[in-house]
C-alpha cells in the first residue's frame, strides 16, 4: 500500500480547503494553506539534499511550524526524529549521533546550541533555522505548492521517537507509516474524533500520545488543532471559552489542576466538553471530584506506549461506572494479559500485557537485543503488568520493572499509591522498590503534600495499614516537592529514586 502519513492531510484538504486546520498565536491557517505550506517546506528540504528515508530532526514545541514540518518531512519521503526542546546538549547530542541525523529544523537557540556542538554531531549536515511563520514563507517562496510523491510503501520508516526514559537511557522506537496510520484509524474511532472535533492539544506532539491523539488524529478526520502558549488551566479556559474547543487533550498532572480551580469550574462545569489523559492513572479522590463536578464532561483515559500507541480506551460510559479501570481494547487492536508462556491469564490474575498487529512498531534502532526482548513469539511485550476482568477491561497495576519483591511477597507500586492518594493531605505520590539486605526489596515512597498541609511517615504509614498488607506498607518515606519527570508528567522514577537514596 503506498499510503503515507502525509496523505491523511492531503484527503482532509481535499475534502476542507476552507476549514481551520491549525489555530496559534492567533494565527488561523486552513487545511488548503497547511497543505501547501506542507508541500513548499518538502520541496525546499529535497533542494537542500535531503533524500528518501534520511533523518531530520525537529526541535520546535507545539505550533504551527511543528504541525508544518511533521508534514514536510513525511511528503519529502524522510524520516521524522522529534525532539524535545528541554534537552539538554548531551542528550541532544547522543540522539542526533544514534540516529544519524543530517538535517534539523529548530528555533535560532537550538540552531546556536547545535552549532557551537558541531564536532560532537559530525552526522548532522545543516541546520535549517525558523522562528516564526513569516521565516518559513520566505524560505519557501519559490517552491512549488506539490510535491511530488517519494514513491513509498506504507512499511517505510515515518519516524524515530525516543522513549521518554521512566527506567533509564532512552531507545529509539522505529515507527512505520503503517503503524501511524493504523492507529489513528481506530482512535478516532474510539474516541470519537471527527470534523466537528476543536482539540486543545497542550500535550507535546514530539511525544508518541500527543502526536497521535492530537495531531493525527485531528488533521486525519478533518477537525481542527488548537495549540495553546502553554498546559496552564488559564489557556485551558480560554480554549473552551474563546476558541470553541469541545476536546481537552491532557495529563492527570492538569486535571488535578483543574479541578482545584475555582475558574475552571465556573467556566467548564456545565459545558459539554470531552476529555482525554493517559500518561499515568489519576489518584481516585481527583477522578471522583471531576465526575462530579463536570457532569456534562465526556472523560476518556487513553492507554498506550510510544512503540504501540494506542491500545485501549475507557469510554464514557465505562469511565462513570468503572473509573478504576484503564479501559478496554480500541477497535481493530489485539490486545492480551498473559503469563509469561502467553498463555492468557484467568479472570481477575496478574499478567504482561501482550499486543501483535501492523500498530506495532518495527524494533528499536541500533539495539537488535532490547527488540528481541520486546518482540518475540509473534507479540509485542509491552513490560505493562494488568489484570483484565470478565467485561474484558483491562487494569494496569504497574510496570514490570516496578514491581517490588519484599521478601517473596510481589507488590504492585500501583496498588500502594492508590491508597497512599487516598490520605486527604497527599496531593502525589510514587512508589518504588529500595533494595533490602533482609527483605531483598522494601516498599519506599515519594510524596508531594497539598498545599498548607502536614503529615508525618509514621502518620501516613498507619493510614496505609487500615488497606494493605503488612508487606506492602512503605518502610521508606520522603516528602518531596517536586519529582522528576518525562515530558508527558510521567515520574521518573529510577530518578526520583537515585535522587533520594544519594
Amino acid at each position: 500500500m503506498r499510503m503515507t502519513v502525509d496523505d491523511l492531510l492531503s484527503r482532509s484538504a481535499c475534502e476542507r480547503p476552507d476549514k481551520e486546520a491549525v489555530v496559534h498565536e492567533s494565527c488561523s491557517i486552513t487545511y488548503k494553506q497547511l497543505d501547501a505550506m506542507a508541500s513548499r517546506l518538502a520541496n525546499l528540504l529535497k533542494s537542500r539534499g535531503v533524500k528518501s528515508q534520511d533523518r531530520v530532526a525537529v526541535i520546535f514545541g507545539n505550533s504551527a511550524l511543528f504541525v508544518i514540518s511533521f508534514f514536510a518531512i513525511s511528503r519529502a519521503g524522510a524520516v521524522l526524529v522529534p525532539l524535545s526542546p528541554a534537552y539538554t546538549d548531551r542528550e541532544l547530542a547522543a540522539i542526533l549521533n544514534d540516529a544519524e541525523v543530517s538535517f534539523a529544523l529548530c528555533g535560532s537557540d537550538h540552531a546556536t546550541r547545535l552549532s557551537d556542538m558541531h564536532v560532537q554531531i559530525p552526522v548532522l549536515a545543516e541546520v535549517l533555522q525558523l522562528n516564526r511563520l513569516e521565516d518559513l514563507e520566505s524560505l519557501t517562496g519559490g517552491q512549488k505548492d506539490i510535491c511530488d510523491a517519494p514513491g513509498l510503501n506504507w512499511n517505510a520508516t515515518h519516524a524515530i521517537l525516543f522513549t521518554s526514559g521512566t527506567t533509564g537511557r532512552a531507545k529509539g522506537a522505529v515507527l512505520s507509516h503503517r503503524s501511524r496510520i493504523m492507529n489513528t484509524l481506530s482512535g478516532q474511532v474510539g474516541y470519537a474524533t471527527n470534523a466537528a472535533t476543536r482539540a486543545n492539544v497542550p500535550a507535546p506532539m514530539f511525544h508518541s500520545g500527543g502526536m497521535i491523539l492530537g495531531l493525527i488524529n485531528v488533521i486525519a478526520a478533518g477537525g481542527t488543532l488548537l495549540l495553546p502558549d502553554n498546559g496552564s488551566v488559564e489557556a485551558q479556559c480560554h480554549a473552551l471559552e474563546d476558541l470553541g474547543a469541545n476536546l481537552l487533550l491532557t495529563v492527570p498532572t492538569m486535571i488535578y489542576r483543574m479541578v482545584e480551580s475555582k475558574a475552571f469550574l465556573a467556566k467548564a462545569s456545565q459545558r459539554k466538553f470531552a476529555l482525554i489523559h493517559g500518561a499515568s492513572p489519576i489518584p481516585a479522590p481527583v477522578v471522583e471530584r471531576l465526575l462530579h463536578d463536570y457532569p456534562h464532561c465526556q472523560p476518556f483515559h487513553g492507554y498506550g506506549s510510544t512503540e504501540a500507541c494506542q491500545l485501549t480506551v475507557l469510554g464514557p460510559e465505562e469511565y462513570r461506572q468503572f473509573p478504576s479501570r484503564t479501559g478496554r481494547a480500541l477497535p481493530g487492536i489485539d490486545v492480551r494479559v498473559v503469563d509469561e508462556n502467553g498463555r492468557d491469564v484467568a479472570i481477575g490474575e496478574i499478567g504482561e500485557v501482550v499486543t501483535s498487529g501492523p500498530h506495532v512498531f518495527d524494533g528499536y534502532l541500533n539495539d537488535p537485543a532490547q527488540t528481541a526482548a520486546a518482540i518475540h513469539d509473534g507479540l509485542h511485550w509491552t513490560g505493562d503488568l494488568a489484570s483484565i476482568d470478565e467485561r474484558g477491561l483491562i487494569t494496569i497495576v504497574g510496570r514490570r520493572k516496578d514491581m517490588i519483591i519484599s521478601g517473596g511477597f510481589n507488590v504492585y507500586a500501583r496498588e500502594v499509591e492508590d491508597i497512599v492518594h487516598t490520605h486527604p493531605a497527599v496531593q502525589e505520590a510514587a512508589v518504588f522498590g529500595v533494595t533490602d539486605r533482609e527483605w531483598g526489596e522494601i516498599v519506599a515512597a515519594a510524596v508531594i503534600l497539598k498545599p498548607d498541609c502536614h503529615l508525618n511517615a509514621d502518620s501516613l504509614a498507619s493510614h496505609c495499614r487500615a488497606g494493605l498488607a503488612a508487606y506492602k506498607v512503605p518502610r521508606r518515606i520522603w516528602f518531596v516537592e517536586t519529582m522528576p519527570r518525562t515530558p508527558v508528567g510521567k515520574v521518573q522514577k529510577f530518578d526520583l529514586a537515585r535522587q533520594l537514596l544519594a
